[in-house]
């Protein structure tokens, strides 16, 4: 026993981790989907994320190497034709008290390298030489026309023997002067200061030209706060005045001025190899400015870079951020279609299964599936076309045989219609004097009589839990108490007894047709499959069985002018078959084969 409620336990358990059909496949489709395609978002994420963030370094790096290579491009040529000039002069080849060698040097000078506005030479007492690109002759004064020219001489006899000087305003140009000094010397001493000065015009232009092709501002600046030249500068008369270069907090270009104010760092942007970066918001517009120092070209380095506005970074920073978005968005709606293809596939699964419910239940006409029938999937066509061809076998089975047996087949085991031994109730049934009926009647009218009786009989039997084990011709064979077990036989087999007296009576046959003898007993029986593995009869043996019988025999004669009499053993009243009062107690019979008691039923 203990067995049998851990086996049904775990069986329990079993169904309720159990999950629909409908349900899973969907499911399943969906997440295959997800998990297929999931994988291929994140990789391609992650690589086009990498490849974007790269190609912002490296056009960043691109734009900063042309600004390097185009400085170096305007100078160090004039530092190398000066140093040239240097190691003549030290060679002897240049004499720089010979009024026409320097001034052949000067216009070679001036036609090799076309950066040179000017060639200046400050002799010993401070007079200066110059030849500029835009005039005609040489200019010679007093040094104190440009106010470097002391600074520059003094310089040279402290042993600054070649370099480039800080940048300043000219005066004269009205432009920033970048220029390189060299110290002319003679048996160790400082003869003369020779000095090229370049304007920043040119790497204006080519500023212009970066920020115009990259819709950026290129600049360059002295140091981190000093402005050399950035596209459309305009030098103020301020400007040339001090000779100094302006400050970024002076100028009128917002970018440039905001350059180091509320520095933030980048995120985005991958591992930038010579240049440095940050972005600052700036009149609400975010910039990311990338910049390097370019040292030897001043006594502080140069600070060269760009300053690109965020929102054009960001379409290559966030590339890889809309496609991984669109990825899972498609994937989702891939996902959700494989969800409602799954629902679609698996929506007959749920009919099968409700005609299938119905099939068990032996609600026959329920079992109706003409939709699947008429489906264009085989598979579903010709499952559907069988579970119905099968419910149509299936009613007709069960017309011969018991109901409650066929339920029992359908829900329980092989073994559970096994015979054993039970105790229950019998009851036989038979027409009085119907061999000389039949013999005075047609057969289609006996036939017609018969069917109509236990038309009328036959519901009541089954309504009242009672199994129909055989018709006897004339008569009928049914018990109570088995294939499920039902405590209360003998009281169902009184009521079925009684009720089946009244509709007899008051339904009618004919003054000659056959009265009704109904007998019943209750004892042990063997109950179950009787036969051989071919034809099996689920059937009761034994001689509770001949006890019923011999009692409703012994009813012949017995009150002839009642319609349906019944007679009951005093095991059936034992076992509390009358303890509702469905029969009245007339009397007692004697030639029974056990004690019996002639009923009516009651009321």
């Amino acid at each position: 026993m203990k067995e049998t409620r851990k086996s049904s336990a775990g069986r329990s358990g079993a169904a309720g981790m159990q999950i629909s059909l409908a349900r899973l496949i969907p499911l399943v489709l969906a997440g295959l989907v997800v998990l297929a395609v999931l994988p291929v978002i994140v990789t391609g994420y992650i690589i086009s994320s990498n490849t974007a963030s790269r190609l912002l370094a490296d056009r960043a790096e691109l734009i900063v190497d042309g600004l390097e290579n185009k400085i170096k491009s305007q100078l160090d040529p004039v530092s190398q034709q000066l140093l040239y000039a240097r190691r003549s002069f030290l060679e002897g080849i240049i004499d720089a008290t010979d009024a026409d060698q320097l001034r052949t040097f000067a216009l070679g000078l001036l036609g090799a390298t076309p950066q040179v506005a000017g060639v200046a030479v400050i002799g010993d007492d401070l007079n200066m030489r110059r030849w500029e690109r835009n005039t005609f002759g040489e200019v010679f004064g007093p040094s104190d026309s440009p106010p470097q020219a002391s600074a520059a001489l003094s310089a040279a006899k402290n042993g600054r023997t070649a370099y480039w000087a800080r940048p300043f305003v000219s005066p004269l140009v009205n432009d920033t002067i970048l220029n390189y000094r060299v110290a002319l010397e003679q048996d160790g001493e400082v003869m003369a200061v020779l000095a090229a000065a370049v304007t920043s015009q040119a790497l204006s232009r080519y500023v212009a030209e970066i920020s115009e092709q990259f819709d950026a501002t290129a600049f360059v600046l002295l140091g981190r706060d000093r402005i050399v030249t950035y596209p459309d500068r305009q030098l103020t008369g301020t400007d040339a005045l001090t000779s100094d270069l302006p400050l970024l907090t002076d100028t009128e270009n917002a970018v440039i001025a905001g350059m180091w104010q509320d520095m933030r760092p980048l995120n985005r942007t991958g591992e930038l190899k010579r240049t440095q970066g940050h972005w600052s918001p700036v009149d609400g517009v975010n910039y990311t400015y990338f910049y390097r120092e370019l040292a030897g070209y001043g006594p502080e380095p140069l600070t060269i870079g760009v300053a690109i506005p965020s929102a054009d970074t960001r379409r290559e920073r966030w590339a890889s951020t809309v496609a991984a978005g669109l990825g899972v968005a498609l994937m989702l709606v891939a996902a959700l279609a494989a969800w409602l293809l799954g629902r679609r596939m698996t929506r007959p699964t749920a009919e099968f299964n409700t005609a299938l419910n119905a099939l068990a239940a032996l609600d026959f006409d329920a079992v109706s599936l003409p939709g699947l029938q008429r489906s264009r999937i085989l598979e579903w066509s010709r499952m559907a076309t069988g579970l119905v061809n099968s419910a149509n076998a299936l009613s007709a089975f069960q017309t011969y045989l018991p109901r409650s047996l066929v339920r029992r087949l359908f829900s329980t085991s092989r073994g559970a219609v096994q015979s054993q031994e039970r105790e229950l109730t019998v009851m036989f049934v038979d027409l009085e004097g119907f061999t000389a009926y039949s013999s005075g009647h047609k057969a289609a009218e006996v036939a017609d009589h018969l069917n109509d009786l236990f038309g009328v009989i036959g519901p009541i039997l089954e309504e009242s839990g009672g199994v129909i084990d055989k018709y006897t011709g004339d008569g009928l064979l049914c018990f109570w108490g088995a294939p499920d077990p039902q405590p209360d036989h003998a009281a169902r087999a009184c009521r079925a007894a009684a009720d089946i007296a009244r509709a007899t009576r008051r339904r009618g046959h004919g003054a000659d047709f056959p009265r009704l003898r109904i007998g019943l007993h209750s004892g042990p029986v063997v109950v179950g499959n009787i036969g051989f593995p071919g034809r099996i009869n689920y059937t009761l043996v034994g001689d509770t069985v001949n006890v019923a019988e011999r009692t409703e025999a012994a009813l012949r004669g017995v009150e002839p002018e009642q319609t349906c009499v019944i007679a009951v053993t005093d095991a059936v009243l034992e076992a509390g078959g009358n303890a509702d009062g469905a029969l009245e107690i007339c009397g007692s019979l004697t030639q029974t084969p056990v004690p019996a008691k002639l009923c009516r039923p009651a009321g």
